[in-house]
């Protein structure tokens, strides 16, 4: 049975599973992952991270004495700048963050909640990176990073790797610099400050207020050495204690509220649906075709070969074929997508297409293992009332035969007598 099926079915089979496991995955499932990937990372900066705010420019004291005033709890300051970065040979423009304040890291977008994975080994010159700058620069874990800070080179290994930093585009590098580079970071700077900080809030109303009304970005302010008089250091000082920077102010509780969408599952419905339909209509041509059943009539079932296995080989192949097809196409669209998706929105829509293909090709194999019974009593009350029809012909020639032979002996009999 194997060799029929493998010439007559084969062929229609890897056509018609491979077309329907190929655009399930491709055209359904993995836009709907992709979708569900995309509102992961952007909510992700939002809901794991202890980040309320972050705000821009603040002055070295400010660092100091803004913790536990105005409702801010901790804060994160960092030097942001984009920089040519060299990462496993390919060289990437990259926002590169530093800071010497580590001791606040788990409030930022680099803490254990947002973590992929880190090296076994600890490095001294260890850098943490995003998603998209691996995907970018196909680097990974232990790779060497090197980019210029202050005017010279530097070079640090990829220590951790974390979801994709949303806030800034195009992959980001976050390094922890000890003294001295911070040193040449202020010699080589104007301002007296970082470049922004990640604040998390202890009373989010109260600090909210205050850095929309009331928070100036000192870290702005330049050294009066730097001006030629008085009168224009204090228009300088004026236009930063005068203004306004509530724009300058990103919130994270409202950006974490613009987001929560979820995937559009129809579309994957609808696929499923179609391929449920299609296995069983595909199923039922197959069982109609009359090679088949002609086949099973004159050269399987009457000499007894067993009909079941060339269904039950279909029941396997075609479930088989479609599962690993789709499962194949998925893993290849995963590994190359343009995001990080991460396990948590895989759900009941992406192993929802082989429950149907399994479903489908049992409700299949039933009707055919139920036709293939109803074949074989037909042909065995033909065989049985062929047999009859047979037996009951012998019968009645061995009948006519006996009685042909009797009344030739009857006849023989008579004409001895006559000859008496």
């Amino acid at each position: 049975m194997g060799g029929y099926w493998s010439r007559k079915r084969l062929i229609l089979t890897i056509v018609v599973f491979t077309a329907l496991a190929a655009v399930t995955s491709w055209f359904a499932v993995m836009p709907y992952l992709e979708n569900k990937a995309n509102d992961y990372n952007s909510q992700s900066m939002y809901r794991n991270t202890d980040i309320d705010f972050i705000a821009p420019e603040p002055s070295f004291a400010q660092i100091e004495e803004l913790p536990g005033t105005n409702g801010i709890k901790k804060v994160f300051p960092f030097y942001l700048t984009k920089a040519q970065v060299t990462a496993n040979g390919n060289n990437k423009t990259t926002t590169v963050l530093l800071s010497d304040r580590f001791d606040n890291i788990d409030l930022t977008m680099y803490n254990e909640k947002r973590l992929i994975k880190k090296s076994d080994k600890a490095y001294d010159d260890a850098v943490y990176v995003d998603w998209s700058f691996c995907q970018n620069t196909n680097s990974t874990i232990g790779d060497i990073v090197s980019f210029e800070i202050a005017g010279r080179r530097v070079e640090y290994h990829i220590y951790a790797i974390y979801e994709s930093n949303t806030v800034y585009e195009g992959g980001t590098v976050l390094v922890q610099i000890n003294d001295e580079i911070k040193e040449e970071i202020k010699s080589n700077s104007k301002n007296n400050g970082y470049s922004g900080m990640y604040i998390e809030a202890s009373d989010y109303n109260t600090c909210r207020a205050y850095l929309i009304s009331d928070y100036r970005p000192l870290g702005r302010l330049k050294n009066r050495e730097q001006f030629d008089d008085e009168d224009q250091y204090n228009i300088h000082y004026d236009a930063i204690m005068s203004s306004g920077y509530a724009n300058e102010i990103t919130d994270f509780r409202i950006r974490e509220a613009e987001y929560g969408k979820q995937g559009n599952f129809i579309l994957v419905l609808i696929c499923n649906i179609m391929s449920f339909a299609i296995i069983l209509f595909f199923n039922y041509l197959m069982e109609k075709r009359g090679c088949e059943k002609i086949y099973f009539k004159k050269q399987c079932i009457p000499i007894g070969r067993k009909v079941t296995s060339y269904y039950v080989i279909s029941f396997f192949v075609e479930m088989m074929l479609s599962i690993t097809i789709y499962v194949g196409i998925l893993v290849y669209k995963i590994c190359n997508a343009s995001l990080y998706i991460t396990s948590s929105v895989f759900d009941f829509w992406v192993i929802l297409f082989p429950i149907v293909v399994l479903i489908a090709e049992i409700i299949s194999l039933v009707k055919n293992l139920s036709m293939v019974s109803e074949i074989t009593r037909k042909v065995n009350e033909e065989l049985k009332a062929k047999e009859e029809a047979e037996k009951k012909a012998k019968g009645e020639a061995e009948r006519k035969s006996s009685e042909g032979s009797k009344t030739n002996n009857q006849g023989d009999a008579m004409k001895s007598v006559g000859s008496k």
